[in-house]
Parts: C-alpha cells; sequence; structure tokens
C-alpha cells in the first residue's frame, strides 16, 4: 500500500498544544447526552454528528444553537455565556487551552464524530461573520486517532482533497467554508474542541 502524507502541519496555529493527557475528558464526555447537530438528511434523527455547548446562547450543555439558524420552535437566549458544562473540574484542562487564545469567543462546543461513521462532503452551515473572516472557527482535538481522516478541497470540483490526520491536544485554522469531509474508520467516538474566535490583530498574527 502507497504512503500517504496526512500531515496536518501547515494548517495548525502558533499555540503551544497541550501536552497533558486529554482521556479523563474524553472518557467524562463518554457518559453525557450529545444534542443532534442538524436536520439535514442523512444526519437528521441519528447521532453520527452531535455536539455539547461549552459556551454560547444559553446555560445548558444542550444549548449549542445561535439565534436565527434553527428552522423549528427551539427558544435560543440571545446572550452568550459559559454553560454549566463548566463547572465540573474535569473541564480545568479545557479551560486552560480556551484561555491559551489571545481573543474573545463565540459559540464553544464538543463535537462529537462517531465511532465507524462518516460525513460527505459538506461546508458548514455557517453566518455572515465567517464568511468574511470576524470569525474563525478552530478545532482542537481531544480525542483522536491515525484511522479518523478530515479532508478539506479547494472547491466544490475538487474530487480529491487533501486528508489529514490532525493531533490531540494541537490548534488547527481549517476553512470550513470550503468543503470538507470526515471519516471515523476507528471503533471509539472522536472528540473534538471547535472554538468559534472573534478576529483580532493579535489572533491574526498566529493564524
Amino acid at each position: 500500500m502507497p504512503y500517504i502524507n496526512r500531515s496536518a502541519t501547515a494548517y495548525e496555529i502558533s499555540i503551544h498544544p497541550y501536552k497533558n493527557d486529554l482521556s479523563g475528558v474524553a472518557n467524562y464526555l463518554d457518559r453525557l447526552k450529545f444534542q443532534l447537530l442538524t436536520q439535514i438528511e442523512p444526519f437528521k434523527n441519528n447521532h453520527i454528528w452531535t455536539a455539547l455547548s461549552l459556551h454560547g446562547f444559553g446555560p445548558n450543555p444542550s444549548d449549542i444553537f445561535k439565534p436565527g439558524f434553527v428552522n423549528n420552535n427551539i427558544k435560543i437566549d440571545s446572550n452568550l455565556q459559559w454553560t454549566t458544562l463548566c463547572n465540573d473540574p474535569v473541564m480545568r484542562p479545557i479551560c486552560e487551552m480556551i484561555f491559551k487564545l489571545p481573543c474573545e469567543f463565540e459559540r464553544i462546543r464538543f463535537m462529537k464524530l462517531a465511532a465507524g461513521k462518516s460525513l460527505r462532503k459538506h461546508t458548514d452551515n455557517i453566518d455572515v461573520d465567517i464568511e468574511k473572516k470576524k470569525i474563525v472557527r478552530l478545532h482542537v482535538p481531544i480525542r483522536t486517532n491515525d484511522q479518523v481522516v478530515f479532508t478539506i478541497y479547494e472547491n466544490d470540483d475538487d474530487e480529491v482533497g487533501k486528508e489529514l490526520n490532525l493531533t490531540t491536544g494541537r490548534y488547527y485554522y481549517l476553512d470550513v467554508t470550503k468543503p470538507h469531509a470526515v471519516i471515523n474508520n476507528s471503533d471509539i467516538d472522536r472528540y473534538h474542541l471547535v472554538i468559534d474566535c472573534f478576529v483580532n490583530d493579535e489572533l491574526n498574527t498566529i493564524l
């Protein structure tokens, strides 16, 4: 089988990676009930792609959405705030990781991709602030392995893309306005900490 270079170094930002063990966080997340992220087929009403909120529009970990982006009767708070998930001592490493970033935050969520599942080529359901790069979306893997492959494409016509293996505890800027896909070929759930950051001059220097 030919060697496939899946280095993600080019997408890593200049923040010192978190080197301590994050298995306690991942094991804790294993016990929580994640929320459905989308009503789009084929992911509607299944648990392939789910999330929990650490910082967002509402006090509860289930408050994963933002105003204006849900086409149902879910009531969404208009104020950004930390959720009750932050109160658990197991989240201290996550807080350390977040506050290494020199910026203010919009939503911060844990994203779960179930074991043995995949997300087909797509772009994220994003708002004008992300399109205009006023907000950037950073990924920090909390639990992953070399059988989890993130593929990013240059555009809709790109049929090959670039396959990446992301590393636990490292910070990545992945432009979610471009098509991308993810496959979890392993037998464990994959967790990413996904941080939506308000861009400022200091953050710009490390992107």
